[in-house]
């Protein structure tokens, strides 16, 4: 710790406690600053943010000499108001102000900042305030008030739930941080402070004191670091326990769950999971003249690790909704609840709801229930079926409605450039958005594996899945393709729901958990939304069907009616999944994926293996680690800062130096080797009988303790070094060879 100050104190005019109290402030300041960089990269370019940030921080700086606090409030006060007014003045709605009251129920509602569909503006108007506040109370050394304008910023975006564990405990770690350095700073006087000519004496007096009072303070940032470790420590630890595995408090990414509950009760969003399982348990029976994808919702803002679903869900009263723009045929369907579900799947695009249960409309345009459905619980819904023919979708155009590109074209600024360049590579021979579409579709179908075992990529998952992954689930597919959409202009969204289920009757399906799935839609002008499915048919029905024979063989009630199963009187023909794209498909040759404008496969992008994985398919070779993200390698520099002085404080770090001291002896030359090996076998004693009192000869010494014939050995080579002046080669073999003895006998 000495040495980390030492170099402190040469590159900086203030005093290494001082610095170490602002860099905690930063480090409890970056916390919220980080959660909103995230949020502003996930909805466009965080340039203007960042150049807000750093003029607040910079004004701060400045006026933080000589601005009153009371001034300084009143200055954050008006920031955060100014920040208010632009906030409102740049809103598309009318009335404005409707937008900002909808926005900030939602918020106190408990819901995410990213569903705000003005986030951007949000994070923009509101940073100046808490960023221009922090930096100057914490240069006036008021420490205690610049954590607490920092802690309330970020404890906010912990009640919306849009900043992670990992970068909450990095601001409690900074705060901890700022108040402990902050209270061994304030111990001293300012570094500014000029002491007048008539105290010089009194301060030369009290010389002698602050040298003491420098081993406390070196103390106190050794208890202060020791802290910090004990809070990243422990609860990285607890997280381990059952108690808290899988809570949101774990660290851990836990596994296991369901592709259902993964997709289904995510609510208004959605975040990619790892290792996945299927659930057999029927969940509703439909009665419909056709199967179709029984969609549940959709979600258009995409994070990197997720999905959300923007804007505010409103009433619906019972009148008949509009269908799609284009071409459409009525489909009637009833649906009965199973077992418990929490949402209303129909087919797309529902216009009228007829049930028991009360629906509200989200912002697709899609029914949600106002509670739950249980058993027994049932409902119709009048759906619009597009009608379109791959023609007419190839002739649809590219003439999208304003508010369709600003929701459905958005990516997050960090989205690497490889995505766009790989899916212009692939889709160099579509002549149109629908033939990309298609391309892209079967791309992803033929070259990804399907599988429920897969390592969670830590970064953005359609990247990852491009270009470094070989399997994965339906998240994956649809995530990936709705990104490459969007990366050729093409608006995209990820819609989850079920699929159409096991045939029980003409017109009757059973659909269980397993059921579950997620798949794109693509807006074609004139027509609306048609859906595509880029996961491989045949091994997620393999998995299902396997999952089910699973369920079966255990006596899993849940996973049959009296229609399935051994009570299933119903010989379906056989018939794929029903096709997604279009309603009537004709023969019409499909581009093929090609990187050079050819008509044959070359070499398209193959995976790379690192975030791979699966029980299936040859060895994708020697991969790396992913490597620990900014905030938990400064979180686990602290912590081993923290550990190292709580180790040293305990004596332990000495004990290990003595024991290496011990047992290993470096050969450097005779005279040092003996007087080593000496020293050596003389700890050893201390240890076994006492050390040797301060006048006592060695020989007195080696008599008192009645030493063995290898102690008075070394004693009497160490004689003729110390006498004689000079030593053998030999001697120093001897010499270290008896202390490697004695010290492995003891």
């Amino acid at each position: 710790m000495s040495g980390v100050t030492d170099r402190l104190r040469g590159v900086s005019p203030w005093s290494e406690t001082r610095v170490l109290a602002l860099l905690a402030v930063a480090l409890a300041l970056g916390a919220p600053l980080r959660t909103m960089y995230h949020l502003i990269d996930v909805v466009g370019d965080p340039t203007l943010f960042l150049a807000v940030s750093a003029v607040s921080l910079v004004a701060a700086a400045l006026l933080a000499r000589f601005l009153p606090p009371v001034v300084a409030l009143v200055i954050g006060a008006i920031l955060f108001a100014a920040g208010l007014v632009w906030y409102i003045t740049n809103l598309t709605t009318d009335p404005a102000f409707a937008d900002l009251l909808r926005d900030t129920a939602a918020l106190l509602s408990g819901r995410r900042l990213l569903q705000i569909a003005n986030v951007r503006l949000w994070v923009i108007s509101f940073a100046p305030a808490p960023v221009f506040l922090t930096t100057y109370f914490a240069l006036r050394r008021w420490y205690v008030t610049a954590v607490l304008a920092a802690g309330t910023t970020l404890a906010f975006f912990v009640l919306t739930t849009d900043a992670g564990v990992v970068t909450t405990l990095l601001g409690v770690v900074g705060g901890f941080a700022a108040i402990g350095f902050g209270n061994l700073d304030t111990l001293s006087p300012p570094d500014e402070t000029i002491l007048p000519e008539s105290a010089a004496s009194a301060s030369a007096t009290a010389g002698s004191a602050a040298a003491e009072d420098d081993a406390g303070i070196d103390s106190g940032r050794r208890a202060v670091l020791e802290q910090l470790a004990a809070i990243i420590v422990l609860p990285a630890v607890l997280s381990r326990a059952p108690s808290v595995s899988g809570s949101a408090l774990s660290f851990t990414d836990e596994s296991g769950t369901t592709v259902e509950g993964s997709l289904l009760n995510a609510d208004e969003s959605l975040t990619v999971q790892g290792d996945i399982s299927l659930s057999p348990t029927v969940r509703f029976t439909v009665e419909s003249e056709e199967p179709r994808y029984w969609r549940v919702a959709a979600y258009d803002r995409y994070t990197g690790d997720g999905w959300v679903r923007t804007g505010n869900a409103s009433p619906y009263g019972g009148n008949q909704l509009s269908g799609p723009p284009g071409d459409s045929r009525p489909l009637r369907q009833s649906f009965e609840a199973e077992s418990a579900i929490g949402t209303v799947p129909a087919a797309w695009k529902p216009v009228q709801y007829d049930g028991g249960v009360d629906v509200k409309l989200t912002t697709h345009r899609g029914f949600q229930p106002t509670e739950q459905l249980d058993a027994g619980d049932s409902y119709e819904i009048t759906s619009e079926v597009i009608v379109a023919t791959p023609r007419q979708l190839r002739e649809a155009g590219e003439d999208y409605p304003d508010s369709v590109t600003q929701r459905y074209l958005q990516l997050p600024d960090s989205t690497p450039d490889r995505v766009r360049e790989t899916t212009t590579t692939l889709t160099a021979n579509a002549e149109n958005p629908y033939e990309t579409a298609l391309v892209v579709e079967r791309w992803l179908q033929n070259e990804r594996e399907y599988s429920l075992e897969v390592d969670k990529p830590d970064y953005n998952v359609a990247d990852r899945f491009l270009h470094e992954m070989d399997r994965g689930y339906c998240v994956y597919f649809a995530t990936t393709m709705v990104t490459m959409l969007r990366t050729q202009g093409i608006p995209a969204r990820f819609a989850v729901g079920y699929t159409s289920g096991e045939q029980v009757d003409e017109n009757r399906w059973v659909v269980r958990g397993l059921n579950s799935h997620a798949w794109v839609e693509a807006y074609f002008p004139d027509h609306g939304w048609i859906q595509f499915d880029p996961t491989p048919s045949g091994p997620r029905e393999s998995a299902e069907q396997d999952r089910v024979d699973e369920a079966r063989s255990d006596g899993d009630d849940s996973a049959d009616t009296d229609e399935t199963g051994d009570g299933s009187q119903f010989t379906p023909t056989p018939t794929a999944t029903p096709p997604p794209l279009t309603e009537t498909p004709e023969e019409t040759e499909t581009p093929t994926p090609t990187p050079n404008g050819t008509d044959e496969v070359a070499d398209t992008p193959t995976p790379r293996g690192g975030a791979g994985g699966g029980t299936e398919g040859g060895d994708s070779g020697t991969t790396l680690p992913e490597l620990p993200s900014r905030e938990e390698a400064a979180l686990g520099l602290v912590a081993l800062l923290g550990t190292a002085a709580g180790l040293r404080r305990a004596g332990v770090t000495d004990r290990v130096s003595r024991a290496i001291w011990l047992r290993y002896q470096r050969r450097e030359d005779p005279e040092t080797d003996v007087e080593r090996a000496f020293q050596r076998v003389m700890a050893v004693l201390a240890d076994e009988h006492r050390p040797r009192e301060r006048g006592e000869t060695v020989r007195e010494y080696l008599d008192a303790i009645d030493a063995d014939a290898d102690a008075r050995r070394i004693a009497t080579l160490r004689e003729r070094l110390r006498y004689g002046g000079d030593v053998s080669e030999a001697a120093a073999d001897e010499a270290v060879e008896i202390a490697d003895s004695v010290v492995a006998n003891r």
